[in-house]
């Protein structure tokens, strides 16, 4: 991995003196900051209105937790998708490689400065907004509530670090950088908007219930699990999931046939029962990040780079 630190410096640099970036965070911060004031104005008055509401959202209104679910893939969509076909087109990649940096301290060195990069605007807009949340409350949070932010913002960081890894997937495989745009973004709009539907399906298909004899109660909870279960294939699902366990403590589980059932007793969780319950989503996330880590690692490696890409 030589001269990956080299190349995160130069990623570095050029992220944060990029128009791109500040339009990238500009984005993020107001429609955060936007999402906390309308949901303070919708609790003022409220007394038994709990810190963290703020960002799960009073049902009535679209939550803080759904703009960073919606805007932070644009975050590392932005930033990795045209990492590497903007220096093979340029030319610049070839007299990179020309100096003592190994091929694969490129991919590491990239790969680290889009995290960092993706830490920095993600911890910097929450921790504005979770402040401006204070303001606007007149109180501020426990110690277990900010604790649970804490993570929440953690896994943010990953969540976006997932869809920049993608993109510079993308960025690797395709020559042009207009293409890996518009395959990151297509996916993008497919996994947020359109995986509810694509579940429900592909469930219907998988676990039919029949029209008639009226199905069963086995044979609902069956259809539900196989479209959930499909629906974790998009990561903005599996991130709404692991959102609403670590900032609402009411949350006991993820399954959907007792979360919603009627006359559930709610018994609230600590942090780490919290954190235990979201664990296997968080590890699907740091799953999904080292695959498309490993595939851009494996394809970066294999192509064949010349002093022109034609």
């Amino acid at each position: 991995m030589r001269g990956s630190l080299t190349i995160f410096e130069k990623e570095m640099s050029e992220h944060f003196s990029s128009r791109r970036f500040v339009l990238v965070f500009l984005m993020l911060f107001l429609s955060g900051a936007g999402a906390v004031l309308m949901t303070a104005q919708s609790l003022s008055g409220q007394t038994s209105a709990e810190f963290l509401q703020l960002f799960t959202g009073t049902g009535q209104l679209y939550s803080y937790a759904y703009f960073l679910s919606v805007i932070a893939p644009i975050l590392g969509i932005a930033l990795g998708f045209d990492s590497i076909n903007r220096e093979l087109s340029s030319g610049s990649m070839v007299r990179l490689l020309s100096n003592p940096v190994h091929r694969d301290g490129v991919v590491v060195g990239k790969l680290a400065a889009g995290v960092a990069a993706i830490a920095t605007v993600v911890g910097v807009v929450n921790a504005v907004d979770f402040g401006l949340g204070m303001i606007l409350m007149g109180w501020g949070p426990t110690e277990a509530d900010a604790l649970r932010f804490f993570y929440f913002t953690v896994v943010t960081v990953l969540y976006s670090s997932v869809w920049f890894s993608a993109a510079m997937l993308f960025s690797t495989i395709f020559r042009r950088a207009a293409t890996s745009a518009l395959v990151s973004l297509g996916l993008w709009v497919f996994l947020t908007f359109f995986i509810g539907a694509f579940s429900t399906a592909l469930a219907s298909v998988i676990s039919p219930l029949p029209s008639y004899p009226p199905p069963t109660i086995e044979q609902e909870i069956a259809y539900i699990n196989t479209a959930v279960s499909i629906a974790r294939i998009s990561p903005v699902f599996v991130y709404s999931e692991v959102s609403s366990v670590l900032l609402n403590p009411n949350v006991m589980t993820l399954s959907p046939v007792y979360a919603y059932s009627q006359g559930t007793p709610t018994v609230p969780l600590d942090v780490s029962q919290s954190l235990a319950l979201a664990l296997p989503d968080i590890s699907a996330l740091f799953a999904a990040l080292a695959i498309f880590s490993i595939l851009t690692f494996i394809a970066f490696m294999r192509m064949e780079i010349r002093a022109r890409w034609e």
